[in-house]
């Protein structure tokens, strides 16, 4: 048949119509022969997509199945009518002007009109419209190709409606919130999100946070998502790069499964787990908290030293009384000595006992009076910490007179086994040893 057909064409009949030497010179060929008409045709018939065929002047000539369903029209019913059958009038005219000077230009189209069904009901149009060329090149046909993409459109402007919501509420929160994925990467934050990533210099947030709470997050990620277990109140602190924390925050958080979107995963039912993370900004109570404990701690320290004087004082006044008590016990064993038996009439030694037995009782008082000494446990104690309450605890004399401390802390620094408040006592005499020798002639 192919043989027949290519000797046909190639000494057509002087009466056979150029349609039809055109026709079949575009015929489709394989290696069992030539695929007939009706394959083309019944291929429109059966496509999904609403086709159309109109003449120049947009009149309608075919109309596939695809067409009448979506529409509603039969195809007897638009065969001959124009186009514009379709339209519901509300598309702009600039979007008409728009196609036919890409058909005029023998160029396709592709747009979104507003239509109406047969009914009256309206719908969303994605239309693309090509012209077709005939053999002297010009413009013969039009094949037009539609689907009703209106409740896609509803869906991406709900998305779209959404979204803006999310984030205006998110953003409108007065704390720090961001969502990560599996990776920790950022999926959506909002605009605490984006202060707090400039005041750290383009530095990521989150890895801070992760890294404050790996503990927590990791301890079994897949189970605490598929429970849904969270977290809440986990403070986290921001330190500079002397390793002094200057910000805090109270972290919370919550596990939240999201669909997996790629093709991959489109006949299974994946999920990566995502963590929903909101952080209060708790510098300024902790700032108040530090404040109060300062107090606290002058406060103690203050008291301590009265305790500590008051002991001094009075072990000076017991040592200061023994003396002379030594002296009068060692006269009246002295007069016993010499005078034997007639010393127990002497008025003058009985008088020396009874002082003795007065001051003793004196002493006795005053050796219960002393304040106990407090014996401080020995615990591990962080020599950074301490030494930055001194500070805390002398910022006034050091504003006073103008110190600057120039403090280089070893952020990394172990703990040591000691009495803390007996450390913090040193260092606070050596602070104020130095900060009273700035007041010595010669002293820079």
């Amino acid at each position: 048949m192919a043989a027949a057909l290519d000797e046909f064409l190639s000494s057509p009949p002087r009466d056979i119509p150029a349609e039809v030497i055109e026709a079949f010179g575009r015929t489709v060929r394989t290696d069992d022969g030539i695929l007939p008409p009706r394959v083309f045709t019944e291929a429109v018939e059966q496509a999904s997509v609403a086709i159309s065929i109109s003449d120049t002047r947009a009149k309608i000539l075919y109309a596939n199945r695809a067409f009448e369903k979506l529409t509603g029209y039969k195809s007897e019913d638009v065969v001959g009518k124009n186009q514009s059958i379709l339209s519901y009038k509300v598309t702009p005219i600039d979007v008409y002007k728009g196609l036919w000077r890409h058909l005029l230009d023998q160029q396709s189209w592709n747009g979104v009109l507003v239509n109406k069904l047969k009914d009256g009901e309206r719908y969303l149009a994605d239309l693309t419209v090509a012209p077709v060329l005939g053999g002297d090149g010009q413009t013969s046909y039009y094949l037009a190709l539609h689907r009703d993409v209106t409740e896609v459109h509803e869906l991406e402007q709900q998305v779209r409606n959404q979204k803006v919501l999310i984030e205006s509420v998110v953003d409108a929160a007065p704390v720090v919130m961001v969502l990560l994925n599996n990776d920790g990467k950022v999926i959506l934050d909002n605009h605490d999100y984006k202060k707090l990533m400039g005041d750290l210099h383009g530095k990521e947030p989150a890895d801070i946070f992760l890294e404050s709470l790996s503990t927590v997050i990791e301890s079994d990620r897949k189970l605490a998502c598929d429970q849904r277990e969270g977290f809440i109140n986990r403070e986290v602190s921001f330190k500079n790069s002397q390793g002094i924390a200057t910000r805090w925050f109270s972290c919370s958080g919550v596990w939240v499964n999201e669909k997996n979107i790629s093709a991959d995963d489109y006949f299974n039912d994946n999920e990566q787990c995502c963590l929903l993370l909101v952080a209060n900004d708790i510098t300024q109570q902790k700032r108040q908290q530090n404040h109060i404990k300062t107090n606290a701690l002058r406060a103690l320290m203050a008291e301590q030293q009265l305790v500590h004087s008051m002991r001094e004082t009075l072990s000076g006044a017991i040592y200061q009384l023994q003396a002379p008590l030594n002296m009068a016990s060692a006269v009246v064993s002295m007069m016993e000595r010499r005078q034997g038996k007639d010393n127990e009439t002497n008025p003058f030694r009985s008088a020396l006992i009874d002082v003795l037995r007065s001051s003793e009782q004196v002493l006795e008082s005053l050796q219960q009076s002393l304040p106990p000494e407090d014996r401080e446990a020995v615990i591990p104690v962080n020599i950074n910490e301490v030494i930055k309450d001194v500070i805390d605890l002398s910022i006034h004399r050091l504003l006073e007179k103008s110190v600057l401390v120039d403090w280089d802390p070893d952020p990394f620094l172990p703990n040591i086994n000691g009495r803390c408040y007996m450390l913090r006592t040193l260092f606070k005499q050596l602070f104020d040893n130095a900060i009273d020798a700035l007041d010595e002639p010669g002293c820079t």
